[in-house]
């Protein structure tokens, strides 16, 4: 199968290129699968680009896509998975953050569970073993543990980490139904990860969580705002209504 890792960047100089080391030493250990790296970088002030040009002359299988500006983290995403499906010819997408707040090493679980049938998988901070950094405040913990909890009652999902950043997702089946265009999805910032969840569900995807230990950021800078705060209400809202309206 072909699996392509997405990784939106911006002024990551200081993780990019000890992440794509690490992630290259995964992918030895899963011949089964051929992988590619494909970073899609937000016009970076520091040298991201640099950094990851010069990783292609050891990877061959690593491509970046420059964005002309900072659109937004489900931009960056609907603009990887689509290059990634028609240059690639993916069989799978692995969401996965530029900054090491995701260990490589879970890819491994990822795909195990890919191989076991499962369409959708999701790397899980609210599960039994997964956690989220102490270093976090507790303004952070409250609010993206009870965002997620929010989330799950009002739209009645299946799923406790509905804000994961780190997922696989099945392409066949699935991405050809999936709003990934700028004027069908709801949200161009962290929310687009909510709507796309729900799609796959509602397209019957086999959905598993597996707990992960979500680590504390290495250098970079926050894609999250409180502009997202806002967007997550937007999304849900229209999510809630859709649903009650049976559309």
């Amino acid at each position: 199968m072909k699996i392509t890792v997405i990784i939106p960047t911006y002024n990551e100089a200081g993780a990019i290129g000890g992440l794509i080391y690490n992630l290259e030493k995964v992918f030895k250990e899963i011949p089964s699968h051929d992988f590619n790296i494909l970073v899609v970088d937000a016009d970076s002030k520091d040298q991201t680009p640099d950094i990851v040009n010069e990783a292609q002359k050891k990877y061959k299988n690593i491509e970046i896509l420059a964005e002309p500006i900072k659109r937004g983290l489900g931009a960056a995403y609907i603009y990887g998975m689509k290059h990634a499906i028609s240059k690639f010819n993916s069989d799978a997408i692995i969401e996965f953050d530029g900054d090491f707040q995701h260990n490589p090493e879970d890819v491994k679980r990822l795909i195990c569970e890919f191989d076991n049938g499962f369409d959708y998988v999701i790397g899980s901070r609210y599960v039994r073993g997964g956690t989220i950094p102490e270093e976090w405040s507790g303004r952070q913990k409250f609010l993206s543990k009870y965002g997620s909890w929010f989330i799950m009652k009002t739209l009645n999902l299946p799923t406790h980490d509905n804000t994961s950043g780190l997922r696989l997702s099945r392409v066949a089946g699935f991405y050809d139904k999936l709003p990934l265009d700028e004027n069908k999805i709801l949200s161009l910032y962290h929310a687009y990860k909510i709507h796309l969840l729900c799609e796959m569900l509602k397209l019957g995807a086999k959905t598993k969580e597996i707990p992960i230990k979500f680590l504390e950021r290495r250098g970079g800078d926050s894609k999250s705002t409180v502009r997202d705060i806002f967007e997550s209400l937007k999304v849900v809202s229209i999510l809630k209504v859709r649903d009650f309206l049976g559309k």
